[in-house]
C-alpha cells in the first residue's frame, strides 16, 4: 500500500511538473513573440548617412496649413524636432489632398536635423488656396538619434 502511495505521489508530482513545464513553455514563447514584435531591426543604407545601429530611427508625420508662395512655387516647412535626429536624416514626402496630382512636381530640401522644407512647382495655385483646401504632405524620415 505504501509503494502505491509513493507511486501516486510520483504520478501527481509528474503531472504537476508537466503542467509547470507547459506553463513555462507558453510563457517563454509569449515572451519571444512579444520581443520579436517590439524589436524592429532598422538598417539605414546610405553612403551619406551613418551612425550606430541601435540609434537608427524612422519617423513619420504629416504637415498642412502653413503653405507659403514664392514665385511659381508653394512651400511648407515641417518639424522633425520630435524625431530627435542628431544629424541630417533622409526624408521623403508625398503630396496628398490636392485632387489632380499630375499638375504638381515637388521635392524635399533638408535644412537641418530639426526640420525640412517641401517645395513644389504650382504656378496657378495660391498659398491661401493650398491652406484652405487642406493640401498636405505625408512624410517619413530616417536617421540617427546618437
Amino acid at each position: 500500500t505504501q509503494s502505491t502511495g509513493s507511486y501516486n505521489n510520483f504520478q501527481v508530482s509528474r503531472i504537476d511538473l508537466a503542467h509547470k513545464m507547459s506553463s513555462l513553455t507558453v510563457l517563454v514563447l509569449t515572451a519571444l513573440a512579444v520581443s520579436t514584435v517590439l524589436s524592429a531591426d532598422i538598417v539605414l543604407v546610405s553612403k551619406d548617412l551613418s551612425g550606430p545601429e541601435p540609434c537608427a530611427r524612422i519617423c513619420y508625420g504629416e504637415s498642412r496649413g502653413s503653405w507659403r508662395k514664392n514665385g511659381n512655387h508653394l512651400s511648407i516647412d515641417s518639424s522633425l524636432r520630435d524625431c530627435k535626429f542628431v544629424k541630417q536624416p533622409l526624408v521623403q514626402a508625398t503630396l496628398v489632398n490636392t485632387g489632380d496630382y499630375s499638375i504638381y512636381t515637388g521635392y524635399v530640401g533638408i535644412e537641418q536635423p530639426g526640420y525640412f522644407r517641401y517645395e513644389m512647382y504650382a504656378p496657378g495655385t495660391s498659398a491661401a488656396k493650398a491652406n484652405a483646401d487642406g493640401y498636405q504632405i505625408n512624410w517619413s524620415a530616417a536617421g540617427y538619434t546618437c
